[in-house]
């Protein structure tokens, strides 16, 4: 199915129904060969004619849809229902989503296509959720990394805020809980590795939206905590505060303590360490006990 449609596409570059999509048609072919340890362990069948896409009737403007959705229908049946939904598979699989979209012009059909790829992923999280492997940290945080591409994408392409739906949510919590309990600052250390780490070949700079989504998804994974694992990193981090020499410093640990303040079962015993911690030598960070305190 995979091969099928790497063909289909080189038969459609070559007739006069790629004509004006020929280089777009070249990126794609590249991105779907990038995808094809995601099938490898798919045996040829002998007794299988392979699927030929006839391009024909179809719009110019259809052309690159109808691929997206090909190849989302061969990962499906081909890799999520035979080899799992694994971070690694996911995360090859939506960098080739991108890749594909990111052939189209930028405009509002691209911002759509970027929404449609989220969608696609979506649906694919209900029937396979994402396995996440204790030790593995690389692969699944590259996936939450191409999510934000794609949001990011539709964001700047349709010119509004995406609203992110509690299933895409839900499966990206196991990470970012693992970062909220293990390291002093999520936010800090998710995006110190996302400016490190390779991102697929992808000109990509980490800027401030990036930053902003981070949080959305660290405070939806800190709400999802046991109500224990939540009150014992608070008080991690109010320690911190009223210990830490810099003020710089007090200021990102801050950020990170704000993500906790809207939650209504954290919120009683927020305020309550806060009113117990004895005073800090700073102004500032007797300034964020007091504010603490009066929520």
């Amino acid at each position: 199915m995979h091969d099928s449609l790497i063909q289909s596409i080189q038969t459609l570059q070559k007739s006069k129904y790629g004509k004006g999509n020929k280089s777009k048609l070249t990126s794609i072919q590249s991105a779907l060969k990038l995808a094809n340890p995601l099938f490898l362990s798919i045996p040829d069948s002998d007794n299988t004619k392979p699927k030929v896409i006839h391009f024909r009737n179809i719009e110019q403007i259809e052309q690159i849809p109808r691929i997206l959705d090909e190849f989302a229908n061969n990962f499906e049946f081909q890799c999520l229902e035979k080899n799992g939904a694994s971070a690694k598979n996911y995360s090859l699989f939506s960098v080739t989503l991108l890749k594909i979209i990111k052939t189209l012009n930028a405009d509002k059909k691209r911002g759509l296509l970027s929404a449609h790829g989220i969608n696609i992923l979506n649906n694919f999280f209900i029937k396979y959720p994402v396995e996440y492997k204790k030790i593995e940290i690389r692969d699944p945080l590259r996936f939450v990394f191409v999510i934000i591409e794609l949001v990011i994408d539709a964001e700047r392409n349709l010119s509004k805020d995406y609203e992110f739906d509690e299933i895409l949510l839900r499966q990206i919590t196991p990470l970012m809980q693992r970062y909220h309990m293990k390291y002093d600052n999520a936010l800090l250390q998710i995006n110190a590795e996302f400016n490190k780490m390779s991102k697929f070949r992808l000109a990509v700079s980490i800027g401030e939206r990036h930053k902003e989504i981070v949080k959305i998804f660290v405070q939806y994974g800190i709400t999802q905590l046991p109500l224990e694992d939540k009150i014992s990193r608070i008080e991690n981090i109010i320690e911190k505060i009223i210990s830490e020499d810099s003020d710089s410093v007090v200021l990102e640990y801050y950020h990170l303590l704000k993500l906790c303040f809207d939650d209504k079962e954290l919120r009683p015993y927020l305020v309550k360490i806060a009113k117990t911690t004895d005073s800090a030598e700073r102004r500032f960070a007797n300034t964020i006990l007091d504010e603490i305190s009066s929520l």
